[in-house]
């Protein structure tokens, strides 16, 4: 090949490599983010695994990393259960990150737990001890305190994400942001 033909080419190819490259970038940022999986068993004992157990419906995952933000999930976990706990389009589960705790105290801890978890919200309550970078970094980690709140569609998709605690005003954006998922299928 000339030097003219390889002017030629580079004019041509070089911009639309550079457009096929953006275009590429553009479509991986508008992927949606996933939860991770994971299995664990409730405190009624029953086996789940995410995001399976959520059946197709929205689900609210309230995730602490540390005891101190056990009051704060619990908080999150009394309101979804107060206003949602019947509902047949949503499931919630309170998710405490237990992967920190060492193993021979884990047992301990859930037992702690199951004793001070009320009644109804037993099945919805899910310590996991499995590896929980992956769950703060959907989280967008950043306060060992606070409560992390995820609404997730049926296959995992994380729709909205809040933290810290269960104010008047983070309780209003929460229930809006489910008003417009979980409205009437003749309203969709």
């Amino acid at each position: 090949m000339d030097n003219r033909s390889l002017s030629s080419l580079r004019r041509w190819v070089l911009p639309a490599a550079a457009i096929v490259l953006l275009a590429a970038r553009g479509l991986a940022q508008d992927a949606p983010v996933h939860i991770p999986t994971a299995r664990g068993t409730t405190l009624t004992g029953k086996d789940m695994a995410l995001p399976n157990s959520l059946n197709g419906k929205i689900g609210v995952l309230v995730v602490g990393f540390s005891r101190a933000s056990g009051e704060q999930v619990a908080d999150w976990g009394r309101l979804i259960e107060a206003q949602y706990g019947q509902s047949r389009d949503l499931t919630y589960f309170e998710i405490p990150m237990l992967a920190g705790t060492p193993k021979v105290l884990r047992g301990m801890v859930v037992k702690q737990m199951s004793s001070t978890v009320p009644g109804p919200e037993r099945a919805h309550f899910v310590p996991l001890t499995e590896d929980d970078k992956p769950w703060r970094a959907v989280a967008h980690y950043d306060k060992a305190d606070d409560a992390y709140v995820l609404v997730v569609s049926g296959d995992g998709a994380l729709l909205w994400q809040t933290e810290g605690d269960a104010t008047d005003m983070a309780w209003a954006e929460f229930k809006a942001k489910l008003k417009g998922l979980l409205a009437p299928p003749a309203a969709r």
